[in-house]
This record gives C-alpha cells, sequence and structure tokens, in this order.
C-alpha cells in the first residue's frame, strides 16, 4: 500500500466560508456516546479538528484534548477556545506518529470522507490509538433517502460539487466501518 504525505503546508481549508450548524447534531449525538463511559481520566487525540468548536464541546467528557488539523486557518480560530486542558496543533498524522506517543481516546469527526486512502487514514489513527484504546469516527450519512431528498430538492449539483476544495469524495455506509484492524 502507498502512503499519501499531505502536509501542513500543503493542505488548507476555507474556514472564512465554514458554516458549522451541523455540529449541533453532532455534539448531541457524540454527548450521549461519551455520558455513559468512563473518560474523566482519559486524553483524548481529535483528528481533523478544523476550527475547534467540536473539538471543545467534546473536550468536557475528557482529562486532556489535543486537536490537530492540516488546516493552519482552522488552528488559528480553534487557539482561541484553547484552556489548559485544551490544545491545538497544526500537524500531520505523520508528525503525530513521529512522536511516539499513544491515546487511550481518539475522534475524528467528519473527516474520513475527505480522505483520498481512507484505508492509510486508518492505518495512521491505529499507530496512535493505544492497544486497548477507542476510536469514534463520524461520517455523513450517505443513503437512499437522503440522495433521494438532495435531488427532488434540485441539490445534486451542489451536493457533489466537485470544486469543493478537500470536498466530500469517498461516501460511506455504516457496514463500511466493520474493519478488522487484526488484518494491519
Amino acid at each position: 500500500m502507498t502512503e499519501t504525505k499531505i502536509t501542513k503546508d500543503t493542505f488548507d481549508y476555507d474556514w472564512t466560508n465554514n458554516n458549522t450548524v451541523h455540529h449541533n447534531y453532532l455534539i448531541k449525538s457524540i454527548s450521549d456516546i461519551l455520558k455513559d463511559m468512563n473518560t474523566s481520566n482519559t486524553d483524548l487525540l481529535d483528528i481533523g479538528c478544523g476550527n475547534g468548536v467540536l473539538t471543545s464541546e467534546i473536550s468536557k467528557f475528557f482529562r486532556h484534548t489535543t486537536g490537530i488539523d492540516l488546516s493552519g486557518t482552522g488552528i488559528e480560530f480553534a487557539q482561541d477556545l484553547k484552556s489548559e486542558k485544551l490544545n491545538f496543533e497544526n500537524i500531520s498524522l505523520d508528525e503525530m506518529i513521529e512522536k511516539k506517543k499513544k491515546f487511550k481516546f481518539i475522534t475524528s469527526n467528519e473527516v474520513i470522507e475527505h480522505q483520498y486512502l481512507p484505508d492509510d487514514f486508518l492505518n495512521k489513527i491505529h499507530k496512535l490509538l493505544d492497544d486497548e484504546g477507542t476510536l469514534l469516527i463520524t461520517t455523513p450519512y450517505n443513503g437512499y433517502i437522503k440522495n433521494l431528498v438532495i435531488n427532488i430538492l434540485g441539490k445534486h449539483d451542489f451536493h457533489y460539487n466537485p470544486l469543493w476544495r478537500h470536498g466530500h469524495i469517498k461516501f460511506f455506509f455504516y457496514q463500511d466501518f466493520e474493519y478488522d484492524y487484526g488484518k494491519m
């Protein structure tokens, strides 16, 4: 398998026009999952933290949270949310792996659908995850009803816009995440 080397110097995202209203349902869903887990003494790594809004909300469930993103402008926005138990770094997965730190809990919310090589992305995350760790990934729902509604509303071209820089390039269904780390 070929590894991709996307660096923070070659990546950025348009945070100026980014509407993060969709984070409201994510925050509720993720909070519902985390409230039943004992994570208060656990360090969290959030991969693809963007502007830090979602990371800041879920950090309340953890001892310490590190959010990483390739987008320098996203991290600039995120720095406004920084605290003693929450920090943000403009760093790649490869650079994080070089630090040789493992995490007991890793999240990556609404990121995998932007990956050119999602298997490579998951393999890199696996290198950062503690042997007994937990990985929580979210990705937009992609199913028949959603696509039917998008087409009925005439939003197909907007939703699948090939000019959206770093837009959704992969579309997942829940069964796509039945991933066997034992085969790595």
